[in-house]
């Protein structure tokens, strides 16, 4: 400690040589004299380490206190796992899928050889398709129309240039179909009437459809009952129902409309002369347009009559007719929606 000769100010810190208050040198204070006859309290040391323990010669110390924790224990090592029984499962998978290839390959086979059997018996064996009636009988043929239990939707539009035979040929009592230079050719009996129903394909049904189809009459000659095109086409209980718009092309041209109902046939357009219809054996386009009950006729593009649809026919496909025993050919049939 030092202090200040001067104003006698004391200053602890030992590196200060001058008074801060007037600036004279300081000078060490002397230390306090000590009292040699005072007691002195005494204070013992503390223990900071283990007290000491004498040995006897050859004997070895204890050992070591453990200490108070517990290290972690090592961590287990990962085992290492064979690969075999990976590939051998891969192999196995790749083997189940190779024979489920292979059953499939075969039923996919197996159904398209049935199919392909079908159709070769449907277009093979005679007038399987045909739906046939005369005027003394509504009898017909037990193949049953199809389409209104089709759950595949129609395309938008359809051609059918009769080049492929997909239709039904042959011979029956009521009449016979025939297909020659691409056109589908059919005759009757004489004062009967045949109809032929188009294939079992969603693509000839003919709900909201507008369906068009040349007809010519070969010969030239009268028909009783005319020909033409059936629309809303199927059997009920092996019965006809459908309608139906025909003309005659003999002396003059004359169009109807008839109705098919368990097999009777009704007219509800009697013959009605119209200019539109090519007599002789010139070809007519025929076309019946539908949308929901309401059916309409064309003849060349010429509108002539339309009927509503009082049965809710609606669905169906389309059908061929024609009477007696005049030959007619239909050719370039088409469906568009």
């Amino acid at each position: 400690m030092k202090r200040c000769p001067q104003c006698n100010r004391t200053y602890t810190d030992d590196a200060l040589s001058f008074c801060l208050d007037d600036g004279s040198p300081l000078a060490a204070d002397a230390p306090p004299s000590v009292d040699l006859g005072a007691t002195m309290p005494f204070i013992p040391a503390r223990q900071t380490s283990q007290p000491t323990i004498a040995y006897r010669p050859g004997q070895m110390p204890p050992p070591p206190t453990p200490p108070s924790w517990a290290p972690a224990p090592p961590m287990p090592q990962p085992q290492r796992r064979s690969v075999w029984p990976w590939l051998l499962g891969i192999g196995a998978v790749l083997v189940l899928m190779g024979i489920g290839l292979v059953v499939l390959i075969f039923a996919i086979a197996k159904i398209s050889n049935s199919n392909s059997n079908d159709r070769a018996a449907t277009t093979n064996t005679s007038n399987s398709n045909s739906r046939s009636a005369n005027r003394n009988s509504n009898s017909s043929t037990s193949n049953t129309n199809g389409n209104s239990n089709s759950t595949a939707s129609p395309p938008a539009s359809f051609n059918d240039d009769f080049s492929a035979e997909n239709w039904g040929s042959g011979p029956s009592k009521f009449g016979r179909t025939w297909y020659q230079n691409d056109e589908y050719h059919m005759t009757g009996t004489k004062g009967g009437y045949i109809v032929m129903y188009a294939p079992k394909t969603p693509q000839y049904e003919t709900e909201n459809a507008t369906v068009r189809i040349v007809a010519r009459n070969v010969d030239g000659t009268e028909t009783s009952k005319g020909f033409g095109l059936l629309v809303h086409g199927e059997l009920k209980n092996d019965q006809l129902e459908d309608y139906g718009f025909l003309i005659d092309t003999g002396n003059k041209g004359y169009y109807r409309v008839i109705e098919h109902k368990g097999g009777a046939e009704t007219q509800l357009v009697s013959w009605t002369a119209s200019s539109a219809i090519r007599t002789g054996t010139s070809p007519n386009q025929l076309e019946v347009r539908i949308r929901g009950k309401k059916i309409e006729f064309y003849v060349n593009g010429q509108y002539v009559t339309s009927v509503n649809d009082a049965e809710g026919y609606l669905r169906g496909k389309v059908g061929l007719y024609t009477s007696d025993a005049a030959e007619v050919a239909f050719d370039n049939l088409e469906i568009s929606r």
